[in-house]
């Protein structure tokens, strides 16, 4: 059983005796758990198996651990065939997982990765999982998974040693074609300023707040994102994936690209950082390893905003509920877009603002100071002149496809200067390896210390400003090195 991602081992214990026949689950069950009592019964007859009169006790252990969830009654339904000496293997060295349907067939479980890679760790030797679930397994070596459809393929195999097929592991492959519905670089008019920011965002992990009038391409800017990212390593694949499976998002096996998230500004605190009565995962921890993209930011609950604070600035978030506490990753790059003011035409040169100048104030009082701060580059998005909006699409305009290279060149270098780190992003660097790992020039350094001073950066500014200044300086081809220089500096203090 996962609580968060933490997995906790329980031990199915049954046992018979005389008395009024009726079947009882012990050991701190939910609601979903104790209605197991009538899909298993009502399986296990229809398999052929005749449920005995007797007082049948099963114990969910350890007993102070809630239990929730369906996946275990494949392993309450083993314990029931043996009791009955219908199945008389030793399954000591056998994980059972599976939510079964009244028929007997097995239904796809949520977390199955993660369960399976705990069962590893617990000294498991074999699995018997849903069919369902094995796409998403498949990339674990190491422990013998055996994928059936149905009650009666374990029957068959206990009964009369009619094989059970091992699942063949698969190869990591990533993917090697961009996905179809992403946007090309090549289709936004104009806008070069605000699309050399998302490339350097892209190739740092830098978060990145647009800001601008509605409907000049803020939000199409941010889909066009996804399509310079890089796949995902297969350590990467593996986390990610993990953290879809114990959602229930993982539709299609191993998730290979990295996830995009683009949650309704209506969304709740818990929903945009987890917790719920589950402990499940929020949009923070789902967007891990890629994009979270908030449009209308500033329509946000001041909550949610605010609750971004730590997991921006620490990579996880860390929840206490009254069924326990956990821990879920959230290495995310961070795109939000809002517009200057309410009516959102504050500034503008092509309309009038409607809003005063207290409804203004009141309006980016929301953008508090401290995640103000936390933004790597703040890009002003300016109104497109209407003959850009009217040209066809250049043959020279420059494509998601160049960015996307540009960007693995820039990653590469990151992933060679820190090595022997455990991060591989400049936007990942902590502040107290900036005096190791990053190379000033005399130049760049005094441009740094002026920027500073002249426009008031905080502590973490400072290490921002260090951290983009790096990566302008990766995504240079000609840079031996990557030592910063003045011109690195000068264009990361434009966003800052």
């Amino acid at each position: 059983m996962l609580v968060g991602l933490k997995p906790i081992q329980i031990d199915v214990e049954v046992d018979g005796n005389q008395g009024v026949p009726q079947l009882l689950f012990i050991g701190l069950t939910s609601q979903a758990t104790e209605e197991a009592k009538e899909r298993i019964t009502t399986a296990l007859l229809n398999c052929g198996v005749r449920m005995r009169s007797k007082r049948t006790v099963v114990n969910l252990a350890p007993a102070e651990v809630p239990k929730s969830g369906s996946g275990f009654d494949l392993a309450i339904a083993i314990g029931l065939l043996k009791m009955y000496g219908e199945v008389e293997l030793n399954t000591d060295d056998t994980l059972f997982l599976g939510e079964l349907s009244l028929d007997g067939k097995l239904r796809k479980i949520r977390g199955a990765l993660p369960l399976i890679l705990a069962a590893k760790s617990f000294g498991f030797k074999k699995v018997i999982l849903p069919y369902a679930n094995a796409a998403e397994v498949a990339i674990i070596s190491e422990i013998a998974l055996f994928p059936i459809h149905h009650l009666n393929d374990y029957l068959a195999f206990a009964r009369v040693q009619e094989p059970l097929h091992p699942l063949k592991q698969e190869l990591f492959h990533p993917p090697i074609f961009p996905s179809p519905q992403e946007v090309d670089f090549a289709d936004i008019r104009g806008q070069e300023y605000a699309k050399r920011a998302l490339l350097i965002a892209a190739a740092g992990g830098h978060h990145i707040l647009l800001n601008g009038a509605p409907g000049i391409g803020k939000s199409y800017m941010a889909k066009a994102f996804r399509s310079i990212l890089p796949p995902l390593t297969e350590t990467e694949a593996i986390e990610v994936t993990t953290i879809h499976s114990v959602y229930g998002t993982n539709e299609n096996g191993l998730v290979t690209e990295a996830p995009f998230r683009a949650p309704h500004h209506t969304t709740s605190t818990s929903g945009l950082i987890g917790g719920g009565t589950q402990l499940r995962p929020g949009e923070i921890s789902l967007a891990h390893r890629g994009v979270l993209f908030l449009d209308e930011f500033l329509e946000f609950h001041q909550t949610a905003i605010e609750a971004l604070r730590q997991p921006l600035e620490d990579g996880y978030i860390a929840l206490s509920r009254a069924l326990g506490s956990t821990t879920f990753p959230a290495k995310f790059m961070l795109i939000a877009a809002t517009n200057p003011c309410p009516c959102g035409y504050s500034g503008s040169t092509k309309k009038a603002c409607t809003c005063s100048k207290q409804v203004v104030n009141h309006y980016l009082k929301k953008l508090s100071g401290p995640i103000f701060d936390r933004f790597d580059l703040h890009v002003p998005v300016r109104e497109i002149e209407l003959e850009k909006l009217t040209q066809h699409r250049a043959t020279t305009a420059i494509t998601s496809e160049y960015y996307k290279e540009q960007v693995a060149q820039a990653r590469r270098k990151q992933q060679k200067r820190y090595v022997d780190q455990s991060f591989s992003l400049n936007s990942e660097l902590p502040s107290k390896f900036a005096s190791k790992l990053i190379s000033f020039s005399t130049s760049g350094l005094i441009a740094l210390n002026r920027s500073v001073v002249k426009h008031q950066l905080s502590g973490r500014g400072y290490f921002k400003l260090i951290k983009v200044s790096q990566t302008v300086a990766d995504l240079e081809v000609s840079a031996v090195g990557s030592q910063i220089e003045e011109r690195h500096v000068a264009e990361a203090v434009q966003y800052r």
